[in-house]
Parts: C-alpha cells; structure tokens; sequence
C-alpha cells in the first residue's frame, strides 16, 4: 500500500464514520447534493420544459395530416443532414486530402514502374485539386506541377513546361521544390529562347547565388558564361561546375575543365597577359597533376617572354610528345638557341636525340650526328615521325639519295595494308 492511498483513507475516514449504515440512508444522503443543484436552477429548468411544450405544439398540427407529416420529415432529414455535414467536415477534408496524397504517390509509382503516361494522368488529377492540402505533406500540388514541368520538358512540350510553372506559388515553398522550380524554369527558358540573353543570365545568377552547390544550376550558369566568349571567365565557371559534379560526372567536368584553362591560357597569351597565363598555368597543375598541359603553357608563357631555355626546359619536364614538338618548332624557327648537350639535360627523352642529331648535322659535326641518330632509330623505331626527322638529318648531312628512299620507304609503309 502506498502512501497515497493512505492520505486518503485518511481523509476520508472522518465523512464514512459520520454517514449511516443503512444503505438506503446512504444512497438518501448521495442524491441530496443533486436536488438540491435542481432546487436552485428550477426556473431556468421550467423555461426550457416550456420551449419543449412550445414545439410539440407547433409540430402537432403537422403530425395531423399526410402533408404535414411529409414536410416534418423532409425538414427533420435535411437539417439532420446539415448537422452532420457540420459535425463531419474536417474528417471528410481530412479524407480528400489523404486520397490527394494516395493518388499523388500512385503517380510517382507510375514514374517508377516507367508508366509515364498513367504518372501524368495521375498528375493532372492532383494539380487541379483546390481542397485543403495534406497535413503530411501539403506542397503535393505543387510538386505535381514541378513533376508535370519535368515531364513536358522531356517531350519538348516548352510552352506547356511553362504552363504547368506558372501555378506553382512560390511563398512557403521547401527549399528542394524552390531548386526544382529555379531548375526547370531556367531549362524552359532557354529553350524558349524569347528572354533577352542579359535578362536569363540575371536570373540564372540570382538562382545559382540561392543554391551555390546546385550542379544543375551551375552547368546552366556555365553555358551561357561560355556563350559570351571570355575564356577566362568559362574557366572560373567551369572551375566551379566541376567542384559540385557527382561522381558520375566528375571524370568529364574534369577534363572539360582542363580544356577550359588551356583555351583560356592560350587567350591570356594572345593579349600579351603573361601574369594570367602563369595563374591558368598553376591551375592547370592542380586539375591536371599528371598530365602535361600545365608544363606546355608555362613552357609557351617563357616563350613568350624570349626566355627560351626556360621553355625547352618546361616543354622537356612534361616528357611528352607535345612538348617535343614544341622544342622541335622553336628549334627549327631558332636554331642553335641551346647546345645539344644543353638539349638533352633540358629534355631527357629518347625523343630529344632526334633533335640534337639534327643540331648536330646543321652545324656540320657528322660523325655525332649520325651516332644520334642512329641512337634514336633504334629507341623509337620507324615511326613516321622518326622517319622524317631522320629524312631531314640525311639531308643537312648531304646525303639527298638516302633521305630521299628513307621518305619513299616511309610512305610505302604508311600505305601498306596492315598485317594480321
């Protein structure tokens, strides 16, 4: 037993030792508070026994005839009905509500199941509902919209894209259907093409400075920064694209990123901005570690500035096949620039005794010249550049016979079918 349930035998000990032991006296004392309560509200009591009286007066003349009898009852069953309605309407709103709701889902089923024709009936069904929304979910009209949006755009149906974007009220709505309805309404209207190009740009702007890490948004707001020709701006764009791409997508932002900065450090190059080309070129070593296209503009930006050693330098540390032939082409415009000893510390490829045997053969030292070339014949094999460098060897040394059936060799191999 508990201590409540002591206090209050306690209490109540005092009120059963004063009331009798016969239970009718007992039951006597229980209804003498209730007759009391009747004693002292009997006026207001009588004026509602008369109200009663007043009406069964004035229903009993129509209870007299066949008429009467109908008309009561019609009046008894409609207001009966109203009542109901009344005491039922948030349950039957409620109801229509979760029925919106059930049929919405249905729709996204439909999506699923790839039924796309039932998923749009179904939505046509929800986006004309104007009852109260769900307390689940109340934006499913709204989504509905997004949802039939999405679907016209699909189809090329751009005028109804727009359509179904127009009823869709923006104040309330969650941020996701908000970069839904920015989505969509700026795919439809470049597509449209009737929006003036500096008015879409505010807007996309405005949308991507709302959702900074949308990818949608971004590759839109990319497209058009491209359009407008600044290099230089398409790569800071295309910078942030790929920051926000999905891994799906990554591998291709990437590389269309890399190609970004080339375009615009050969821009920066154009106009004479080697400071912003060096700046690309730093980039261009963050977003392409091991490739050579960072090298190769840092080479082409020394270049530019005459410091020739310092570009066969960056051209050669890129060990590729472009950087050789820029080496090759500076070489051929400016021959002699380096010794061939100097050549090969700058670029340590197998490639590189190509270039120094024909250094060698302009300044006439043959027996090195030869040796080289001999030396890279057989490191690289007869490629059909090889081949023609070789040619050109030949021919510095004075020996046209032999370049001459080295190029003919080289072009009967080139036309050659190849063997299984």
């Amino acid at each position: 037993m508990g201590l409540g349930d002591l206090m209050r035998r306690g209490l109540l000990a005092p009120f059963k030792a004063l009331l009798p032991k016969n239970p009718w006296l007992r039951l006597l004392v229980y209804a003498l508070p209730f007759v009391l309560l009747l004693a002292l509200f009997s006026p207001a009591l009588d004026v509602v026994v008369r109200l009663i009286e007043l009406v069964f007066r004035l229903i009993d003349p129509l209870l007299q005839t066949t008429l009467g009898r109908v008309l009561l009852l019609l009046l008894v069953f409609t207001f009966g009905g109203m009542f109901a309605v009344w005491l039922l309407r948030s349950r039957v709103r409620d109801m229509r509500a979760e029925a919106v709701l059930g049929r919405h889902l249905q729709a996204v089923a439909a999506l699923v199941g790839h039924d796309k024709k039932r998923g749009r009936e179904l939505f046509r069904k929800v986006a004309r509902y104007k009852g109260a929304p769900p307390k689940r979910y109340p934006h499913v009209v709204a989504d509905s919209n997004l949802k039939l949006a999405r679907a016209a755009l699909e189809q090329a149906q751009v005028e109804l894209a727009l359509g179904w974007l127009s009823r869709v009220i923006e104040p309330g709505l969650p941020e996701e259907l908000m970069r839904s309805l920015l989505q969509l309404r700026v795919q439809a209207w470049r597509r449209q093409g009737e929006i003036l190009p500096g008015a879409l740009r505010g807007e996309v702007e405005r949308a991507v400075e709302r959702f900074p890490d949308d990818y949608g948004l971004l590759s839109e707001w990319r497209d058009l920064v491209m359009q407008e020709g600044d290099a230089a701006a398409y790569a800071t764009a295309q910078e942030r694209v790929h920051k926000q791409a999905p891994p799906a997508a990554a591998a291709r932002e990437r590389q269309r990123w890399i190609e970004a900065l080339v375009a615009a450090g050969a821009s920066a190059l154009a106009i004479g901005d080697r400071d912003a080309a060096k700046k690309l070129a730093r980039k261009l070593a963050q977003a392409d570690k091991d490739g050579a296209q960072s090298g190769l503009l840092l080479g082409d930006v020394h270049r530019a500035a005459g410091d020739y050693r310092s570009a066969i330098k960056a051209w050669g540390a890129t060990k590729s096949p472009q950087g050789l032939d820029r080496i090759a082409e500076l070489l051929t415009e400016r021959p002699g620039v380096l010794e061939p000893r100097e050549l090969l510390e700058c670029c340590p490829m197998q490639g590189t005794l190509l270039l120094v045997a024909r250094e060698l053969a302009r300044v006439g030292d043959v027996e090195k010249a030869e040796r080289a070339a001999r030396l890279a014949a057989e490191a690289l094999g007869p490629t059909a550049t090889v081949c023609a460098v070789l040619a050109e060897v030949l021919e510095l040394l004075g020996q046209e016979g032999k370049a001459r059936l080295l190029r003919e060799q080289t072009v009967a191999r080139l036309l050659a079918p190849p063997t299984n």
